[in-house]
C-alpha cells in the first residue's frame, strides 16, 4: 500500500511517521477483504474461511491476527479511530498554521484519501449502524464528533477571515464530510465516468463553490442547538431513531 497524503501532513518534526491505520499491512488487507464480503453477503452469511480466502491467506494466518469474526468487525472501528486521530493531529498542527482556504483543501483531500482507501468500511458503517453493539455504536459516534470538530475549526477560521460565506460552520462541516464520503456510496455510478482522483478534484471545487458563494440570508430558518447533558448519548439515541 502506498503511503498517501496523510503521511506527508502528519509526519513528526523528527521525520518519523505515526503508525496510524498503516501500522500493520496484513491486518489492513484482512480488514478490507472482510468489509467487501460483509457488504456483499452480510456479516451473518460470511464465514472466517471466506475472509481468509479473499485476503489471500490461510485460516490459521487469519487467526494469528484476529480471534473471531466479531474481532474483525471491532477492528473496523480501530482503523477508523486511528485514521481520525491522525487527521485531527494534522488539522491542529500543520493545517492550523496555513491560510484557511488551503488548509481546508488539504484537509478534504486528506480525508478523501482515507475514504477511498477504506471505502468499503465507510459504507459498512452506514449500512450496519443499527446492528452494532452499544459499545461500537458509541465509539462510532464519538469518532464522528472528533472528525466534524476538526473540519469545523478550519471552516470557522475561514469565516472569520471572510473567505467562507456559510452561516453555520457546524452544518457546513457535516456537509463536507458527507460529500467526501460520497465515493464510497456512489462509486458504482461515479466510477463509470471518472477515477477516484478525478472525483476528488471535482468534489473539492464543488465544495468550495458552496463555501465561498454569496449567502442571501433568505432561505432556511437556522438551527437551534439541542441541549443535552451527554452529547454522545443524545447522538446515539438520535441515530437509533434514524435507523
Amino acid at each position: 500500500m502506498k503511503k498517501n497524503e496523510l503521511d506527508r501532513l502528519t509526519a513528526f518534526q523528527d521525520g518519523s511517521m505515526p503508525e496510524g491505520y498503516f501500522g500493520n499491512e496484513k491486518k489492513w488487507e484482512i480488514v478490507k477483504a472482510a468489509a467487501a464480503l460483509f457488504i456483499k453477503q452480510g456479516t451473518v452469511n460470511t464465514g472466517v474461511r471466506e475472509i481468509a480466502e479473499a485476503g489471500g491467506i490461510t485460516v490459521g494466518t487469519l487467526y494469528h491476527y484476529f480471534k473471531s469474526k466479531e474481532e474483525i468487525i471491532a477492528s473496523f472501528m480501530d482503523f477508523a479511530v486511528l485514521g481520525t486521530e491522525d487527521f485531527r493531529k494534522a488539522a491542529e498542527t500543520r493545517l492550523a498554521n496555513i491560510e484557511p482556504r488551503e488548509a481546508l483543501k488539504q484537509a478534504i483531500r486528506l480525508y478523501m484519501d482515507f475514504t477511498n482507501e477504506a471505502q468499503n468500511i465507510v459504507l459498512f458503517w452506514h449500512q450496519e449502524t443499527r446492528n452494532l453493539s452499544h459499545e461500537l455504536r458509541k465509539r462510532l459516534l464519538d469518532n464522528e464528533y472528533v472528525l466534524a470538530d476538526a473540519f469545523e475549526k478550519i471552516i470557522k477560521r475561514g469565516q472569520q477571515a471572510g473567505i467562507f460565506k456559510v452561516k453555520d460552520s457546524w452544518l457546513a462541516a457535516h456537509n463536507v464530510i458527507i460529500m467526501c464520503d460520497m465515493w464510497a456510496f456512489r462509486r458504482w455510478a461515479l466510477g463509470r465516468r471518472m477515477t477516484a482522483e478525478q472525483f476528488k478534484n471535482e468534489q473539492v471545487d464543488f465544495i468550495f463553490e458552496g463555501l465561498c458563494g454569496d449567502y442571501d440570508g433568505v432561505t432556511g430558518s437556522g438551527r437551534k442547538e439541542v441541549k443535552s447533558k451527554n452529547k454522545s448519548k443524545h447522538g446515539e439515541n438520535t441515530l437509533q431513531q434514524l435507523y
